[in-house]
């Protein structure tokens, strides 16, 4: 495995920090399939290892990958997020990769980073891992702490390693609020794998098991359970999580 720092040009604010994980020499000629990780809210491109540990089992497998910080998250400058601002970066991360000679594009969102899947459109997309996303509204104790003074001005909110906090305005709260799910769920015709722990008490099972439902039903649409797994998950549940998504993207590769 090979990793590389990279910066990706993002039309509309600063470029985005990212990081390539090569399968083979970077100046290979034919380009195998590659895998771009989205990730979750207060996240990072790392996401507490997650994504590198990822990122090593695809390359064993002959895959490439990509992680990348969204506006605002991570290294990049800090600025409000909301979904629409991610969407964007995710477009313009995506068609950035395919002008690096790429064509078969996979890609995965973590929680808030598989909601923002949803929402970017990316034309010629193989298929969409969705890691325990948040796809149907409803409040934890947290974001009702966070939300609660929202509307006199941003919010600060501890952010995932080192980094500085991040930052959300009512912005926020009227994207998620605004973007029509249920209908996107049900135009999701493009193969899709969702991945939730049964015991996530930030997104609840039973809410993505609803929100899965209303998805096509059908082999190209799939819920994956993993006992006992919480939304911070590791360990043995991570290995877990990367061995359904190797399996199911193996169908797609």
């Amino acid at each position: 495995m090979t990793e590389k720092k990279v910066l990706i040009p993002n039309a509309e604010r600063s470029d985005l920090h990212g990081v390539f994980y090569f399968a083979k020499e970077e100046d290979s000629l034919e380009k195998p399939p590659i895998l771009i990780m989205c990730h979750g809210f207060t996240g990072d491109k790392s996401e507490w290892g997650r994504f590198p540990e990822t990122a090593k089992a695809l390359n064993k497998e002959g895959y490439d990958a990509l992680t990348f910080d969204f506006s605002g998250s991570g290294e990049n400058k800090r600025e409000p997020i909301n979904l629409t601002k991610q969407a964007n970066d995710l477009e313009n991360v995506y068609n950035w990769v395919t002008t690096q000679g790429y064509s078969k594009i996979a890609v995965l969102g973590l929680s808030f980073g598989g909601l923002t899947t949803m929402k970017a459109n990316l034309p010629g997309i193989i298929t969409y891992v969705l890691w325990a996303p948040p796809l149907l509204l409803h409040s934890t104790s947290d974001q009702v702490d966070w939300f609660k003074d929202i509307d006199k001005g941003p919010v600060e909110i501890p952010s995932s390693g080192d980094y500085d906090p991040i930052i959300i305005d009512m912005s926020f709260v009227m994207d998620v609020a605004n973007f029509r799910i249920r209908p996107a769920l049900k135009k999701c015709i493009d193969p899709t794998l969702i991945v939730q722990g049964t015991a996530d008490e930030q997104v609840p099972f039973e809410l993505n098991k609803k929100a899965f439902s209303l998805m096509p039903q059908d082999d190209n649409h799939k819920f994956i359970e993993v006992q006992g797994a919480t939304h911070d998950f590791e360990e043995e549940h991570l290995q877990e999580f990367i061995r359904e998504t190797i399996n199911w993207l193996k169908i797609y590769f």
